[in-house]
């Protein structure tokens, strides 16, 4: 993240001079001051990282995890009361970036508005009520969901490709999808998992198979996936300012010296989950475990391991192993459900996101590996299990998904709610729903 820089300007209010930073966006210039307001929004730059806006109490604050890389914060505007996962992505160093209330921007996804560096006018502007999902990738001018009345809840799918679209308020895009270039994903459509929507008849006419009506269940899903996370940035911002189930520390007052003005050692790392009553999952703040010589898993705060572990997360390695077998930018979070249990890791690559969201455990065995970008999720009341030696590939998405020991499954590929036996070999590509082969992703 930029830190505010030294000199005259620091000596203004935060937000200063909006032609004073206009001056210094070379390549779109005047595109920033509009996206301050209606609704309003902050620059996410010191000291409005990772509290938004600066000391703002915990109900009103958004949390911008400490992990999340944040390019030319000049240029990125956020609203109010949303969450900014571990290692996501706002790239504003071409173009601009706007988000809206209470909306969720989750572990590993990526924010690019001008991919080619050769489109500095292009604009991402992210609504109110929307969830971007693990390792998701929305570039390009692309416009998701809407602001104040037209606002409704909106969803993008772990893995999904967004590449200069429109997704409407009310709709939603599934997992490992991608919505291309022009098109629009109209209210009340959803479309379906590894589908590649290029035109807009393909978004509008259900009959051509790639778009479905939603349901009362994905309606639910994600009004209960932007509550959960609208509390657990109330417990993020408390852990960090301070408050009576975490822990007293200088919390959130304005006339406290410092661009921090609270603790990051209590949010970086491996690192205990908010505490108590912070949301309808979890009973007591706990913190990740590792194995030691003589007294088996111990619970351990190391603020300065190097991927983000929060909640009761089991390693079965001593710390320094487990650093030394993951791989950067990963996330491995029990914050919601838990345990999140791992005998041992031989190897993880770059951004993998490991999580068990509104609920739910999830119990990995020996010799796990996962390369570059894979999801590994688990869900509401299920206990998803992967045996020893389970190889998950780039980019795949593993959503309340079981598999027996040996089992490979290919990049990109897509599994939900499915169980597999010992020694299953999953394609590249493939998707399963409900235990059954529905065919490829399309792009």
């Amino acid at each position: 993240m930029e830190r505010a820089r030294a000199g005259r300007r620091c000596k203004r209010a935060f937000i200063g001079s909006v032609l004073e930073l206009e001056d210094r966006r070379t390549p779109s210039g005047g595109m920033v001051s509009p996206l301050l307001e209606n609704p309003i929004g902050y620059l996410a730059v010191h000291p409005n990282t990772p509290v938004l806006p600066f000391a703002s109490p915990a109900s009103k604050a958004t949390f911008i995890d400490p992990t999340v890389k944040i390019i030319h914060g000049q240029s990125v505007v956020v609203g109010l009361q949303g969450f900014i996962g571990p290692f996501a992505t706002l790239n504003g160093h071409s173009g601009a970036i706007k988000i809206g209330n209470l909306t969720s921007i989750l572990d590993n996804s990526t924010l690019v508005p001008d991919p080619s560096g050769k489109s500095p006018h292009a604009v991402i502007k992210i609504g109110d009520q929307v969830v971007v999902g693990f390792g998701a990738t929305i570039e390009g001018s692309s416009t998701i969901g809407g602001y104040f009345a037209a606002g409704q809840p909106t969803s993008i799918g772990p893995g999904a490709l967004i590449d200069g679209a429109t997704v409407q308020p009310g709709a939603m895009v599934s997992a490992r999808a991608r919505v291309g270039p022009g098109v629009t994903i109209p209210t009340g459509f959803n479309v379906l998992p590894g589908k590649n929507v290029t035109t807009q008849a393909e978004a509008d006419h259900p009959s051509l198979g790639l778009v479905a009506p939603m349901t009362a269940n994905d309606r639910s899903t994600i009004t209960n996936t932007l509550a959960q996370n609208e509390a657990l940035t109330v417990g993020y911002t408390q852990l960090y300012q301070g408050d009576p189930a975490t822990g007293i520390n200088p919390g959130g007052n304005p006339t406290i010296g410092g661009i921090y003005n609270g603790r990051t050692s209590n949010i970086l790392g491996a690192n205990r989950e908010p505490g108590p009553n912070k949301d309808p999952y979890e009973t007591s703040k706990s913190g990740p475990e590792f194995l030691t010589p003589h007294q088996g898993l111990i619970g351990t705060i190391l603020s300065t391991f190097p991927g983000r572990l929060t909640g009761k997360v089991e390693i079965g390695m001593r710390a320094w192993q487990a650093a030394f077998h993951l791989g950067r930018a990963n996330a491995i979070r029990a914050d919601q459900g838990q345990p999140i249990s791992i005998a041992s890791i031989a190897h993880t690559g770059l951004h993998v996101t490991i999580n068990s969201p509104l609920g739910g455990t999830l119990t990995i065995g020996k010799g796990f590996r996962a390369a570059d970008n894979a999801v590994i999720l688990s869900g509401p009341n299920v206990n998803a299990v992967l045996g020893n030696d389970v190889a998950i590939g780039a980019g795949a998405v593993l959503d309340r998904a079981s598999l027996g020991s040996g089992s490979t499954v290919g990049a990109g590929a897509y599994l939900f709610n499915s169980t597999f036996p010992a020694n299953t070999v999953i394609p590249e590509n493939a998707i399963y729903l409900n235990g059954k082969y529905v065919g490829q992703v399309d792009w």
